[in-house]
């Protein structure tokens, strides 16, 4: 196990900046999830953290020793690529003890550490195939137990799931989890699916553009998102948005919407001219009855999932959508109109420049 620490790191190609001082502490022991949309940053700084691209400036360190500038090979760190990146004409084992005869140790010591690791992987039978005869889900174990042999001082995952039918990304979520539970080792995982983050990390740390927007335990995400872009990005489906503005100049009260009025109960610290945004998750939406209403809405589609249902609305008056998550069978049907209230202990306020309006 190893404490990673990311101080003011950044990366240029060339004149575009894509890692923007980051500053980033992932304990002992600790699975840190990496999350964010393509293109902003996420699986460039694993790679700067591998030594697989330099930093621009700044420093890494690994259990206090500064490593910036060190070979890949001296860091003491494993990673797994989405690629699997296997030698076709290794077999299994092979693959698996590869580091290690690089690394000249005893034929016998690398049989042996090779053993125990494909009995933690449960791929002891497999031992003498070739990658082509494996499946997606066996390839990544072997992925896995390659950097598991070198005993590394923090494994790094790059989406490592993304090649995997829906399935199979579940079998091999809990494997992973099954795998950090047994090796108490501190863990880096970077992934676009929130689902994943959500599932695995201890702490999620939600990128954008280059920076890092907030770091927390997924729940902590999940109720309390800094920013309207965390707040969208964590839960699924994802959060409803809705344009608002203060019903009453002294900003307490209620909070006016296309289709209905919100009675939030409490002050707004913003002008009353200023438009915010009031977010609700589809959980936190119900039918009730017209007297109870935010706002009245139009059902638009009906996705029946089997033990719960996605119920899409168009709030009235406008083009704003509405998504509803329902008990199965307990759903309207398409076109009809129906009036729907949040739970008011659940409902989000963000401010014109997108940050938490919360008390």
């Amino acid at each position: 196990m190893a404490k990673l620490k990311l101080e003011k790191v950044t990366k240029n190609f060339g004149k575009v900046e894509v890692i923007k001082g980051v500053d980033l502490v992932a304990e002992h022991g600790e699975f840190v999830v990496f999350v964010g949309p393509s293109g902003c940053g996420k699986s460039t700084m694993l790679r700067l953290i591998t030594g697989l691209e330099s930093v621009t400036s700044g420093q890494i360190l690994i259990d206090g020793q500064d490593l910036t500038h060190a070979k890949p090979s001296d860091r003491g760190v494993a990673m797994v690529f989405q690629s699997y990146a296997l030698f076709p004409h290794l077999n299994v084992a092979d693959n698996i003890g590869f580091g290690l005869r690089l690394a000249k140790l005893p034929k016998a010591d690398i049989e042996r550490r090779v053993a125990e690791v494909a009995r933690i992987l449960r791929v002891e039978e497999l031992l003498d195939r070739k990658p082509r005869q494996l499946s997606g889900g066996q390839r990544q174990r072997v992925a896995i137990g390659r950097s598991i042999i070198r005993d590394p001082k923090v494994f790094l995952f790059d989406e490592p799931l993304s090649n995997l039918d829906a399935a199979l990304r579940v079998i091999m979520r809990l494997e992973i989890a099954r795998l950090h539970s047994r090796l108490g080792a501190t863990m880096i995982y970077v992934t676009h699916d929130q689902t994943e983050a959500m599932t695995l990390a201890n702490r999620i740390v939600v990128f954008n553009a280059g920076m890092i927007e907030q770091v927390g335990s997924p729940m902590q995400l999940y109720d309390r998102p800094a920013n309207k872009f965390v707040a969208g990005f964590i839960g699924s489906p994802a959060m409803n948005f809705l344009t608002a503005m203060q019903d009453q100049p002294d900003g307490v009260g209620s909070l006016s919407v296309s289709g209905g009025t919100v009675a939030i109960g409490r002050s707004v610290n913003t002008p009353p001219s200023e438009r915010i945004t009031l977010g609700v998750r589809p959980e936190h939406v119900a039918i009730v009855s017209s007297e109870a209403a935010d706002l009245i809405a139009k059902v638009e589609i009906v996705e029946e999932l089997g033990a719960e249902s996605l119920v899409y609305f168009q709030a009235a008056g406008s083009n704003q959508q509405v998504t509803m998550r329902t008990s199965s069978g307990v759903q309207p049907k398409p076109g009809d109109q129906v009036s729907l209230r949040f739970d008011r202990e659940r409902i989000h306020l963000f401010g014109s420049d997108g940050r938490s309006l919360a008390k």
